[in-house]
């Protein structure tokens, strides 16, 4: 996995945070998901659920085809409600065909193309259909994350569908707005899911939306790929979850507002980024901490809060327990870090590795968290709390925001460190694991659900430090 996270010359000028689209005005809940009580359950095909009467074309008849044929239907009576109430009173109109197919078999044609080989899942606006290659890609998708892996994938794919009937792109938008708000209105439909009003399938709104959300950050667009103009774009996990989430929150009229102008002030799938701009991990060592302390120093100095001491060893602190691969201790102001640790995090799966971690930028964003703490304190917040994990994740994300540089010049960074899209996607990734102090209190508790964690860093990212206590101050 290449990675960004780089030293590179100072720019000069003011601070501006990353435009985007503001969420929902008021305070934020670690005891809800977007107004639904967070909880965790039972998650995927209903027990006892019917086996859907559609029609699918080349069906072998088999698992994968049942719980694929189930979403579609799911998916086509949701949207058959939702539809007139989010589109000005238009009807929906069912699918025209569903074709399931083997990539492993001989290839047939189908809307251009030939099967064979053709690892996919997509919709065909000439033809009006949704193929899935039963064959390869499903079992992968339920193999890995389970059968809402299957549920998601078709979910987005109906949801260009919903695209074509609305209306809501145009025809010169770049792919990855179509994309966006496929992933946009693949959030709506799980809200409907998360609400208990499907007939096929249960997805709780915590281990469940983590799962959903998996599914998203794994099939993103590697940064250096792919720009936001490309043919097969769909955006960083960072973009790909953000969209989701828009959707679950806010439902499809949120979706429609997705145009091209707003994908592209918000993306982080910029534009015309050269390899070489994504080459280098910055390793874990003294002078690449030194680079991140001072970092830090430059984003939080406005504050103007007394900067924490970080070492890069363990220490105590009277009366707490230490919190890996980072700990902050309020009574001396110090943040004392177990290197090794912090390695293991850096260090990404590989074909001839087996590490748990996620990259440089998730083991640097665990310093920062401890970094938010010191801030907090300095304002007087409590730091044992669930909000204050919350906050913590929104300053994490302040920061992120603020060391990005984009060729297109809407973004104006602080300081001397610099990450890329892959970066923010690694901090996606451990916010969605089961242990990372990104959001995380003083006592290393993690706020329990998981769209809370990506939601409040989301929030830091796209809008800066100010929201992080007005939003979650309380």
């Amino acid at each position: 996995m290449v990675s960004a996270f780089t030293c590179a010359s100072l720019v000069s000028g003011c601070a501006q945070v990353i435009s985007g689209v503001p969420t929902t005005v008021g305070g934020y809940s670690t005891t809800d998901v977007a107004g639904l009580p967070a909880a965790d359950g039972p998650s995927g095909p209903k027990d006892g659920a019917p086996q859907a009467p559609l029609p699918v074309e080349g069906t072998d008849n088999g698992e994968m085809d049942k719980i694929a044929r189930n979403a579609v239907a799911d998916v086509d009576a949701y949207w058959a409600e939702a539809f007139p109430d989010a589109f000005r009173g238009k009807k929906f109109e069912p699918l025209k065909r569903l074709i399931s197919y083997d990539s492993g078999a001989p290839g047939g044609p189908l809307c251009g193309q030939s099967t064979a080989g053709m690892v996919n899942a997509f919709y065909c606006p000439s033809e009006d259909l949704v193929a899935w290659d039963r064959g390869t890609l499903l079992p992968q998708l339920n193999n890995s994350f389970g059968p809402l892996a299957v549920v998601t994938v078709l979910a987005h794919e109906m949801g260009h569908a919903v695209q074509n009937r609305a209306g809501t792109a145009g025809p010169n938008d770049p792919v990855i707005v179509l994309e966006q708000q496929a992933d946009c209105y693949t959030g709506a439909y799980f809200r409907h899911v998360a609400e208990g009003s499907s007939q096929y399938f249960q997805v709780s709104t915590g281990s469940g939306l983590n799962e959903v959300m998996g599914v998203l950050n794994y099939i993103r667009d590697s940064p250096g790929t792919s720009d936001f103009t490309g043919s097969n774009a769909h955006g960083t996990a960072f973009d790909r979850v953000s969209a989701f989430q828009y959707g679950f929150s806010d439902g499809p009229q949120r979706c429609a507002k997705m145009t091209n102008q707003e994908v592209t002030q918000r993306t982080t799938l910029f534009q015309n980024w050269k390899p070489a701009q994504q080459e280098t991990e910055l390793p874990i060592d003294d002078k690449s901490l030194r680079a991140v302390e001072d970092s830090l120093h430059a984003v939080f100095r406005d504050t103007g809060v007394e900067p924490p001491e970080i070492v890069a060893e363990p220490k105590t602190c009277s009366g707490r327990q230490p919190t890996s691969p980072a700990s902050y201790c309020p009574e001396t102001n110090t943040i004392s870090l177990n290197v090794p640790e912090l390695r293991k995090i850096a260090t990404p799966p590989s074909k001839s590795s087996q590490s748990t971690g996620y990259g440089d930028f998730a083991a640097y964003a665990q310093v920062a968290s401890r970094y938010a703490l010191s801030v907090q304190k300095a304002a007087g917040y409590a730091l044992d709390d669930e909000s204050a994990g919350l906050r913590t994740a929104c300053m994490v994300g302040a920061w992120s925001g603020l060391l990005v540089e984009d060729p297109i010049g809407q973004r104006n960074p602080v300081g001397k460190l610099r990450i890329v899209p892959q970066d923010i996607d690694e901090g996606v990734s451990a916010l969605l694991g089961d242990e990372s102090l990104i959001s995380a209190n003083v006592n290393g508790d993690q706020v329990p659900v998981g769209f809370a964690r990506v939601e409040a860093f989301r929030v830091g990212v796209q809008e800066g430090l100010s929201p992080c206590t007005t939003k979650y101050g309380d």
